[in-house]
């Protein structure tokens, strides 16, 4: 399942209905549209025409057959949506989240910059999430969005610790001096999460299936975390360091039989 499908009905069950066929159709195109957007980033394409482009999906203005592809997508998401605005809204201020974060390579960004910029990046996608589903939405729902959001692109800079490094990224994970630095990181965003739940169950959201598996959700990056405590404690190597290891070192494979059986055993925990 794409992250974007994943994220709604993970918000889904907070409302108690799952995707309806609508709903579904515009997640469809957004998991369609978004790699195109990040290729644009990652081509060096002209972000000022690109963000017309999001502001006014007109096909007479798209100038290669990857915009004309994008503008297809995104009007299939506008042309059936309600608040069409808000929607906008939070995909302006994502493109402009992407853009900040292609200074990530700047050794001049601090710990907390770096820190921010995945908060932004994560917690504008999920803003989109939300304003794709037809319901009625309150503050406390789009505030938990944005977190969610914020809390997946955490877990992206985690288990991607390594190749963002060797891609001269500088994300809050591979800039850690130790383990324990990343797991604070990863806690303090956990926490917010639950706060809102809390909030999120006096206003009546269906919270008791959407917590269940968001702590499943949330175990995964404990595997990693984990292992690289392991490396920390037998290698000597911090994540600051971990161009020093070979890449095998670092990958998480969810996938392998130990690590499904940890997850399981740390989710159990964990209800």
């Amino acid at each position: 399942m794409h992250a974007n499908h994943f994220f709604g009905e993970l918000l889904c069950l907070l409302r108690g209905k799952v995707l309806q066929p609508n709903e579904r159709m515009r997640f469809t195109n957004l998991s369609s549209c978004a790699p195109i957007f990040d290729d644009f980033f990652e081509k060096d394409a002209d972000l000022n025409h690109i963000l017309q482009l999001l502001h006014h999906p007109d096909p007479n203005q798209a100038k290669t057959d990857e915009e004309l592809l994008a503008v297809h997508f995104l009007n299939n998401i506008l042309d059936s949506l309600d608040q069409r605005e808000e929607f906008l809204n939070a995909a302006e201020n994502l493109f402009l989240a992407q853009v900040k974060s292609k200074t990530q390579s700047n050794n001049k960004l601090s710990p907390d910059e770096l820190l921010e910029i995945s908060l932004s990046k994560g917690g504008y996608s999920g803003l989109m999430y939300a304003h794709l589903l037809a319901s009625e939405k309150n503050g406390s729902f789009i505030k938990m969005a944005y977190l969610l959001g914020s809390y997946g692109q955490l877990m992206d800079d985690v288990f991607d610790l390594y190749d963002d490094a060797k891609e001269g990224i500088r994300t809050f994970a591979n800039q850690s001096h130790s383990v324990k630095e990343i797991e604070d990181t990863i806690q303090n965003m956990e926490d917010a999460v639950y706060k809102q739940i809390r909030n999120l169950q006096n206003d009546q959201y269906q919270i008791k299936d959407f917590l269940a598996v968001f702590q499943i959700f949330s175990s995964t990056v404990k595997i990693a975390i984990q292992q690289y405590r392991k490396i920390e404690q037998e290698q000597r190597i911090s994540p600051i360091s971990c161009l020093e290891l070979d890449r095998s070192y670092w990958i998480i494979d969810m996938e392998k039989p130990a690590n499904i059986w940890r997850l399981f055993i740390t989710s159990i925990k964990r209800l």
